[in-house]
């Protein structure tokens, strides 16, 4: 676990040292996945620069509105970054809908898009999990397995190892399906099913998981009914390219 790192008489956090990694990552293998498909990769990097901004930014006022008791008495508080002091889901809300809306303005296909972006979110959810190993965040139930590893005084899985080996390895699965998906979009429904049963997974491992109802993990809640509907999506637009195909079929027949 190394929090922080010390350059000089700087201290830097390693998590967000890895975010900024991860980020980068992620626009590397967009910028080749976009050449693919013939899609401009500015358009990406355009887009995910502003859509990160957005994100930081949200992520921010969304903690400050949160504890804004805190924050009330001393407003300039606020201006403080600290990658903990982030809400996270509502950070990648606005992050998302911002990127989405300048590809929308740009003219670029949200369906083809999808497909390139779905990759970098594998290896930018991967990365991630070596920043909370780094951070010793989200860290794993106890084990007495030999890889386990020895934090907060005891062994545990190194669930964030997990999370990094899942996400490059989902993401290096997608690459390889790129040029074989039958349509637009599909390989971005594909990508988010399987970021989803990886998360399923591996959530059993956590100790810091939140809980709902009858101890159930809120975030397996959350990954079942992701993949209930991406499912749902991908099985419907299979049936309605399926349709069109017969239809095109049926029409080229005719005298």
């Amino acid at each position: 676990m190394m929090p922080v790192l010390t350059v000089g008489g700087l201290a830097l956090q390693t998590r967000g040292l890895v975010m900024l990694l991860a980020f980068w990552l992620a626009l590397q293998v967009m910028d080749r996945a976009a050449r693919r498909l013939a899609l401009d990769p500015d358009d990406f990097w355009n887009a995910s620069m502003v859509g990160l901004l957005a994100g930081l930014l949200g992520a921010r006022l969304g903690y400050v509105v949160q504890f804004w008791d805190v924050y009330r008495s001393n407003p300039s508080i606020a201006l403080a970054l600290n990658v903990r002091d982030m809400a996270w889901p509502v950070g990648v809300v606005v992050g998302v809908a911002v990127l989405v809306g300048w590809l929308y303005r740009q003219r670029v296909p949200l369906t083809r898009a999808a497909d390139v972006l779905v990759i970098g979110l594998a290896v930018a959810w991967g990365m991630a999990g070596l920043g909370a190993f780094l951070s010793g965040d989200a860290y794993g139930v106890p084990t007495n397995l030999p890889w386990g590893v020895v934090l907060w005084g005891e062994r545990r899985h190194p669930v964030q190892l997990y999370e990094l080996v899942a996400g490059l390895a989902v993401a290096v699965v997608l690459w390889r399906l790129l040029p074989r998906r039958p349509f637009d979009g599909w390989l971005g429904l594909v990508g988010v099913a399987m970021l989803a049963g990886t998360r399923l997974v591996l959530e059993g491992f956590r100790a810091t998981s939140a809980f709902v109802a009858d101890g159930y993990r809120l975030r397996q809640v959350e990954m079942w009914i992701v993949l209930l509907v991406v499912l749902a999506a991908l099985a419907w637009w299979e049936r309605d390219k399926a349709q069109e195909e017969v239809l095109d079929q049926r029409e080229e027949g005719m005298p």
